[in-house]
């Protein structure tokens, strides 16, 4: 792939995404015109871009990714091991991608919960008056990819007073593979009023290969629905990962976020919530744990466009080795927004000498009646917390440890699917055991 700073065309992903094959539905079709438009007419991303300055691109520009022509096919053993217990009738798994029905199991949720695939639903109305109605360009170029090359995606809808009787797991797995490929997952979420659901979103890559994922999620909460949604990046640590989650949230409604990220050599999120009216409650919390050469770069927006509203947002990230951290926290509030509740923090806990953070929590607010706070924290480990463990009878590494697995917990703490919570506090103790360093350099910052 040829990079250029202004122009999208030499890529190969647009020859990817012109030759990609059209669903057979009339309004995907029309999908693919917009994106084609619009990614003809925005530049591809580049570090002379303020927004971009401190991720660098190139393992994407200097790989030449190709498209799958078959769907993944795995042994069901290597599946089932990632399927959560909660969800054994109401999963949905895809595979590069691509939805598989013999892996899904979907029945189990009650009156007025439709969950599936995209694909079958071309002439829903629900799906007509959303499907990329929600999602935002503003000259993001990956969006547009999705929107080009994605072949399926999930369909969540729960009609007006409808319960989810239990987790919705949205399985999204990665294969092995000669050559770098790209995949598109999409998702399509619609909780009328009074609603409530809980939706897992699980990324797994299942080798070391390098591939591009680009996850896509639409989100609508309408007045008094309640979202709870898991997002768990665990892909292979060659690989890269774009996501792009936007969530419009209605009166008196509640949306609540928490996305952990695990695998990736580059992995950048933007999640971005949009509040459509007064009283609204939402929460974009986030947990980053990465080592080696991988680089987390999380880019969020926390809209508030009228009065009455609580937000918030706890970013926390540890890094190890010559790890990289990225995070770009915006809250906006409008000119008439009054009577707005919001927090923000990014703290970073830096393991080694080697590792970058680079953090800008942002506050834009134009009204004056409102109660906003953000901030950020860098550093290591406290000496006196470590003294006052090892005094305890602990080692020195172990005391490092400890304080590492109690500061990455607080995150995950609100987590409430049973199975998906333990999953996440071995993923942190895996982590803190595999980065436990029996001396610490100082770390200049």
């Amino acid at each position: 792939m040829t990079a250029h700073p202004t122009r999208i065309e030499p890529s190969i992903l647009h020859k990817l995404a012109m030759h990609s094959p059209d669903p057979e539905n009339r309004a995907w079709t029309v999908i693919r015109e917009k994106c084609m438009m619009k990614l003809n007419s925005t530049p591809f991303p580049h570090r002379k871009i303020e927004e971009w300055r401190f991720t660098d691109l190139k393992t994407i520009t200097r790989t030449e990714f190709t498209s799958l022509d078959k769907a993944g096919t795995l042994p069901a053993s290597d599946i089932e091991k990632y399927f959560i217990p909660e969800s054994d009738r109401s999963r949905l798994v895809f595979i590069n991608g691509r939805f598989h029905a013999n892996y899904s199991s979907i029945g189990g949720l009650g009156k007025g919960v439709t969950v599936g695939n995209l694909r079958n639903f071309p002439k829903n109305k629900v799906v007509q008056e959303y499907l990329n109605k929600l999602v935002n360009y503003e000259g993001d170029v990956f969006t547009c990819f999705n929107g080009l090359m994605f072949e399926d995606g999930a369909f969540i809808h729960l009609e007006k007073g409808a319960k989810a009787e239990a987790p919705i797991q949205v399985l999204n797995l990665y294969t092995d593979s000669a050559k770098p490929f790209i995949a598109n997952p999409r998702m399509l979420v619609v909780a009328e009023e009074e609603s409530d659901v809980t939706i897992i979103e699980d990324h797994i890559g299942l080798s070391d290969n390098r591939y591009m994922t680009i996850p896509v999620c639409e989100v609508k909460v309408k007045q008094k629905a309640h979202i709870h949604h898991v997002r768990i990046q665990r892909d292979s640590t060659e690989a890269i990962h774009m996501s792009r989650p936007i969530t419009y949230v209605e009166k008196n409604s509640e949306y609540h976020s928490y996305t952990i990220t695990l695998g990736a050599k580059l992995s950048r999120n933007e999640p971005r919530v949009i509040q459509e009216d007064e009283e609204v409650n939402f929460t974009l919390d986030g947990l980053v744990l990465i080592d080696g050469e991988q680089i987390a770069d999380t880019h969020s927006v926390m809209d508030h466009r009228f009065s009455h509203a609580n937000s918030h947002q706890l970013h926390k990230v540890v890094v190890n080795g010559k790890g990289h951290s990225i995070f770009n926290g915006k809250i906006f509030v409008r000119r008439d927004a009054q009577k707005i509740d919001s927090f923000q923090e990014n703290r970073n806990l830096l393991l080694s000498y080697d590792g970058l953070v680079n953090t800008k929590p942002q506050l834009e607010i134009f009204a004056d009646d409102v109660l906003c706070s953000h901030g950020a924290t860098i550093g290591n480990f406290e000496p006196e917390e470590v003294f006052y463990l090892q005094s305890r009878g602990m080692t020195e590494e172990k005391a490092k440890e400890v304080l590492t697995y109690a500061f990455a917990l607080e995150t995950i703490e609100n987590v409430k699917v049973e199975s998906v919570h333990k999953l996440l506090v071995e993923e942190v103790h895996r982590y803190t055991k595999a980065n436990s360093i029996p001396k610490q350099k100082k770390v200049i910052v």
